[in-house]
């Protein structure tokens, strides 16, 4: 059947602000480096205000979002979801997806739209303080089934498995679309919530992912296993792994064969959205139709890409080259 929609998702709808700081810096509020942190808005607001000398950028953010977004750069036609207020960030994320020709389907709700303050560090590592705010009471009511139904690939991240209602609404969101036929694609997103929800993840692998993405230490929380192990594992489950190996690339693995993805040489500036580029080069490549070498080579081409500036942005040059491979 033919289908509107190359790729849907659900996840957080957030804005970035992205600042400058040091290791000294994250030691004074106790932050472990190259994380997720959930804060709430006075730690934000206090980290901000100790920050407030350093340069700041703001940038739409989000796992899924940023996602969506190269794939919807590199022509693809795409739907995200979520859930914003009636307040300057949430028009702020409203009107750059419109820029962005993303379509949507946001929520208005209560609680203020989610942030997430980034500190980079020299080396480029990014740590994250995110305030989910109104992205926590996404619900049931809000999925965009008929979207969904009509999307070649739905993916989503495991952010949202934070409040009851998400995990529900995600629940729904995976049960729509093995019903219409939509291949699934699950970024487990980061070592925090693999920590915390590690059954809950496997079961999922399990009994929807048709595509898994994860990076070297949220395979090895997973699986308790070096990257290769945790393909094969994956693989067993009948999902296609893709491990981010960082400057080593990737190993891509379908059933019981492996392949290993080089990256592609930057310099870093900002490693924000690394992973999350990867993902919507790989996912550009398979809704085109090319073969598991080509998607990691276009993946690494837009992650190598993203983390040689600051915020989740492409260049143009980047997402021609990704075409023309």
């Amino acid at each position: 059947m033919e289908k509107k929609f190359d790729v849907s998702a659900v996840c957080n709808a957030l804005m970035d602000i992205i600042v400058d700081a040091t290791d000294k810096d994250l030691n004074h509020f106790g932050l472990t480096k190259g994380i997720m942190h959930l804060v709430d808005q006075h730690r934000q607001l206090e980290i901000l205000a100790y920050l407030s000398g350093h340069q700041q950028t703001v940038e739409l953010g989000g796992s899924s979002m940023n996602a969506i977004r190269a794939l919807s750069s590199l022509g693809k036609s795409t739907v995200f979801a979520g859930a914003i207020s009636n307040d300057d960030f949430g028009h702020s994320i409203k009107n750059r997806m419109g820029e962005l020709k993303i379509e949507h389907r946001l929520g208005i709700v209560e609680g203020g739209t989610g942030t997430c303050l980034i500190l980079v560090t020299p080396d480029g590592e990014r740590t994250m303080n995110t305030c989910l705010g109104a992205s926590r009471l996404y619900g049931e009511s809000l999925i965009p089934h008929d979207d969904i139904a009509q999307s070649k690939i739905f993916h989503f991240c495991g952010y949202q498995w934070d409040t009851a209602p998400q995990k529900q609404s995600i629940l729904d969101a995976l049960n729509t679309a093995k019903r219409h036929g939509t291949l699934i694609s699950f970024d487990l997103a980061d070592p925090f919530v693999v920590k915390h929800n590690r059954e809950d993840f496997i079961g999922i692998i399990k009994d929807f992912a048709d595509i898994v993405f994860c990076n070297e230490e949220e395979s090895r929380l997973l699986f308790e296993s070096s990257p290769e192990e945790a393909a094969k594992r994956i693989g067993q489950l009948e999902a296609i792994a893709v491990v981010k190996l960082g400057a080593k690339g990737a190993l891509i693995g379908q059933g019981n064969q492996i392949l290993a993805t080089p990256a592609v040489s930057t310099q870093v500036v900002d490693t924000t959205a690394a992973g999350d580029m990867f993902a919507g080069g790989f996912l550009y490549g398979y809704t085109s139709g090319k073969d598991l070498a080509t998607c990691g080579k276009i993946a690494a081409t837009l992650a190598s890409d993203v983390i040689s500036r600051y915020g989740a942005r492409l260049s143009d040059r980047a997402l021609e080259l990704a075409k023309q491979i």
